[in-house]
């Protein structure tokens, strides 16, 4: 992330944007929950959820921030309101929509901010596993080297396994743990129970600014499968693929998948 830039006076410090996204990832959850607790599963909650989350987080930005442009799952599709946006809020205002409905609990809150395309704040929030997580505040993550007769525990998505696993695990040990949300894979890697979040065959922004904006905070490498950055602020939302590791476990995957 890019948290040492110029900052003008009139302009909230990187701190603050980062307490705000969590203010906000938190609120919003808390919105959900009740909404969850008030409603039968299904459909209903489903779709409830997807709207009520995001009139209730854009609201919220509008009234912290009324300057910056938004980009939300639930909202406007269309690039030409935050085409060139020096500041650009990426948020999903329910990750994992299908999950909530049914009354699981792999569905999160992302919250995140984009500066001049440089990812600078973020906070993820898993309201109904009790976890929320920013980038400011996150714990760093240790960097321990990766053993190859340990392997690899690596997270993945339950519905959409990536074809990539196959080429790790020629090399390494592989036990894989199937989730259905990306920021509750991110915070899998974040605290410590797997060894990275490995992901091919789409996201989109929203899925993936917060987590990575938390990731980077607690110092672990966030890239696409062939080691360069992820794209923020672009007119198409389309995000590939996607690894998050600690830098010894990220090198290790990316021997093998670029080799």
């Amino acid at each position: 992330m890019s948290a040492a830039r110029e900052v003008s006076a009139e302009e909230p410090s990187v701190a603050e944007d980062a307490a705000l996204s969590r203010e906000l990832a938190d609120a919003t959850g808390a919105l959900l929950l009740e909404l969850r607790d008030d409603t039968g599963p299904g459909r209903d909650r489903e779709y409830r959820g997807d709207a009520e989350a995001h009139e209730f987080l854009v609201r919220a930005l509008q009234r912290h921030r009324p300057a910056d442009a938004v980009l939300s799952e639930e909202g406007t599709q269309d690039p030409a309101p935050r085409r060139g946006a020096h500041r650009l809020w990426i948020v999903d205002p329910l990750d994992g929509s299908s999950g909530y409905g049914r009354g699981g609990d792999e569905w999160g809150v992302h919250v995140a901010l984009v500066v001049d395309g440089a990812l600078v704040a973020g906070a993820v929030a898993l309201p109904a596993r009790g976890e929320l997580a920013d980038s400011a505040t996150v714990a760093p993550v240790a960097d321990t080297p990766v053993d190859p007769e340990r392997g690899l525990t690596v997270t993945v998505s339950r519905s959409r396994p990536p074809v990539e696993l196959r080429r790790l695990a020629a090399v390494y040990p592989v036990r894989t743990v199937g989730l259905s949300a990306a920021g509750v894979k991110t915070l899998e890697v974040v605290d410590g129970r797997v060894d990275a979040y490995l992901h091919s065959g789409g996201q989109y922004e929203w899925d993936n600014a917060a987590p990575a904006a938390v990731a980077e905070g607690a110092g672990l490498r966030v890239t696409r499968l062939d080691g360069t950055p992820l794209p923020f602020g672009a007119d198409d939302p389309y995000s590939p693929d996607l690894l998050i590791a600690r830098p010894s476990a990220h090198d290790a995957i990316l021997d093998v998948l670029l080799g």
